[in-house]
C-alpha cells in the first residue's frame, strides 16, 4: 500500500514544487488543479491516439504523454491559446486578483476536459464514453538495490516516471537555492522593490515561475 501510494502521491509533490516556485516568486497559484486536469487530458488524448495505432503492448505512448502533458497542461487545445496562463499575466501585469484567476482556471478545466473528452470520443474514436480507457505503463525493478531488506520494496516493480520526478525535484531545488536566477526569484516574493532597483525584471521573472 505505502509503494503504490508513492506512485499516487509523486505527481502530485511534482505539482507542489510547480506551485512554490510561484509562491516563492509573489504570485499564488491556486490553479495547480486546473492545470493537473489540463495536462492530464493532453497526456491521455496523446496516449490514446497513439495506443489506437501502436498497440497497447508499446511503451511510447505512455512516454509521449508524459511529455505532451507537460506542453499541454496551460494549453487550451480547442481555441490554440493558453486560457490556463492568461489570468496569471494579468496577475502579473495588470495586478488582477489572484485568488479570482485561478479558481476560473480551474473551473475552466474541469468543465472542458469533461466536455472535450466526450466531444472527441463520440466525433473522433466512435465511443460514447467520458473517458480514455488506458493501460498502464510497464514497471521496472532495479537489480541489486531491490535486494535490500526493507528499502528494496521501493525498487521493486515501480514506475519508470517515479525517478524522472525525483531527478526533476533535485534539479528544481538546486535552481532555485543554488543559482543567481533562483535568488531573483525569491526575492521577487520577498522584496520585488529591491530586484527592480537592481535592474531586474519582476514581471518577467514571476511569468518565468508560473510557467
Amino acid at each position: 500500500i505505502i509503494i503504490n501510494g508513492m506512485s499516487f502521491a509523486l505527481p502530485l509533490f511534482i505539482m507542489a514544487i510547480g506551485g512554490i516556485y510561484s509562491e516563492r516568486s509573489g504570485i499564488t497559484n491556486l490553479a495547480l488543479e486546473g492545470l493537473q486536469g489540463m495536462g492530464a487530458f493532453i497526456g491521455a488524448l496523446v496516449a490514446y491516439s497513439m495506443i489506437q495505432k501502436m498497440g497497447g503492448a508499446s511503451q511510447v505512448p505512455y512516454y509521449m504523454a508524459m511529455l505532451f502533458a507537460m506542453i499541454g497542461g496551460p494549453m487550451d487545445p480547442n481555441a490554440g491559446v493558453a486560457p490556463c496562463i492568461t489570468p496569471h499575466a494579468l496577475c502579473i501585469k495588470f495586478k488582477a486578483n489572484q485568488v479570482i484567476s485561478g479558481v476560473v482556471v480551474n473551473i475552466l478545466a474541469m468543465a472542458l476536459t469533461s466536455f472535450l473528452t466526450k466531444t472527441i470520443n463520440r466525433n473522433v474514436f466512435g465511443a460514447a464514453s467520458d473517458k480514455f480507457e488506458l493501460g498502464v505503463s510497464q514497471r521496472i525493478t532495479i537489480p541489486g538495490l531491490s535486494q535490500i531488506p526493507v528499502l528494496g520494496a521501493f525498487f521493486t516493480n515501480v514506475y519508470p516516471f517515479e525517478f524522472l520526478i525525483l531527478v526533476i525535484a533535485f534539479i528544481a531545488w538546486y535552481v532555485l537555492y543554488r543559482t543567481s536566477f533562483g535568488l531573483r526569484l525569491r526575492a521577487c516574493g520577498d522584496n520585488p522593490a529591491a530586484v527592480d532597483a537592481a535592474g531586474g525584471n519582476v514581471a518577467q521573472i514571476q511569468f518565468i515561475a508560473v510557467m
